[in-house]
């Protein structure tokens, strides 16, 4: 499991070796289990941590080094659904830097649906961005949206399945 994250997190993985973000600008870490051990992770990061829903996103505000004009921490997953590896790090950054977590990601399924995974895992994280509520609320012209594609509302449809599911329980 790999994560993207920009600014100079330093924490503890599993096995007792530690993660240095600050060597590989914006690259690439690969994550095994974090530990949670208290007090192990450092940054110099003063304002959010901030999950971005798009690698386009996160190459953009790394190479415009928001994280560094604005003392940040940028995380991005590739995997088309976080793990429980994610989300435990998030959580640990959040509890130990004492940092707000926000998201930037578009309105569509596979962007909720993280969304929502992340707050099913524990992350106290906030939307920042178009919510699909907002699309209809706004009353946005349909040329400012880019229609779902098959694998989109198939997608959808799984998601509308398993809440219904979840709810005749």
């Amino acid at each position: 499991m790999a994560v993207f994250i920009a600014d100079d997190p330093r924490f503890c993985e599993y096995g007792g070796g530690m993660a240095d973000c600050a060597t590989d600008h914006g690259q690439q870490v690969t994550l095994r289990a974090v530990e949670s051990c208290s007090g192990d992770m450092t940054s110099n990061a003063e304002y959010i941590i901030l999950v971005v829903g798009s690698y386009g996103a996160y190459f953009r505000l790394t190479k415009d080094e928001i994280d560094r004009k604005f003392p940040c921490i940028i995380v991005y997953t590739p995997d088309p659904m976080p793990e429980e590896d994610t989300f435990s790090l998030v959580r640990k950054m959040k509890e130990q830097l004492d940092l707000p977590v926000l998201a930037i990601a578009d309105s569509s399924p596979r962007s909720v649906k993280n969304f929502s995974l992340f707050v099913a895992g524990g992350c106290d994280i906030k939307w920042l961005g178009l919510r699909p509520s907002d699309v209809v609320a706004l009353k946005m012209h349909p040329h400012c949206m880019r229609p779902m594609n098959s694998k989109d509302l198939k997608l959808a449809q799984r998601f509308l399945e398993k809440d219904e599911d979840e709810m005749s329980k």
